[in-house]
């Protein structure tokens, strides 16, 4: 689902720049609402799409050590790491929600002629960081209960033919 709304984003970003230069320099007019609404949607997909990194272990990590150590003491590095992620991913979702709210009760907005009500960009980042969250949650819970070695492999190692 979230790949698809990020193409489906991707795609509108994709046809919005298109129109702006076809105006700029067809038509000499560079319509304001573009470059705006296209920053605002890459936004959106770059926290939507992180949350597919997190499941896919995409994200930047000191796997060069780590994967040295035996699976036993992965696991328990994996699980250390995976409850630092959840407390960061919570913090961010608290406090990104409070920014939203006062961004709301303020009805503060972007300073271009758009105007745009900044707290639809702002909310991308605690709805970005519950979506990591809960992809945290999943994994934390399967190195927990349903323990498989082969979770301890990075994507990389995964696609690699044997």
């Amino acid at each position: 689902m979230e790949k698809f709304l990020v193409g489906l984003l991707a795609f509108l970003a994709t046809m919005f720049t298109f129109y702006g230069v076809i105006m700029r320099y067809g038509f000499s007019y560079s319509p304001e609402w573009v470059e705006e609404t296209v920053m605002y949607i890459i936004i959106w997909s770059v926290f939507i799409i992180s949350s597919t990194l997190a499941e896919e272990r995409g994200h930047v990590g000191a796997t060069f050590v780590v994967e040295r150590f035996p699976p036993k003491a992965r696991r328990v590095v994996e699980v250390f790491t995976s409850l630092l992620a959840l407390g960061f991913c919570g913090l961010i979702c608290y406090w990104g929600f409070q920014i939203v709210h006062v961004a709301y009760a303020t009805d503060e907005r972007s300073l271009t002629s758009m105007r745009y009500p900044l707290w639809g960009a702002y909310l991308s980042v605690p709805v970005g960081a519950a979506l990591i969250l809960g992809r945290y949650i999943k994994r934390l819970y399967r190195l927990l209960f349903l323990f498989d070695p082969s979770d301890l492999l990075e994507t990389h190692e995964m696609s690699r033919p044997s």
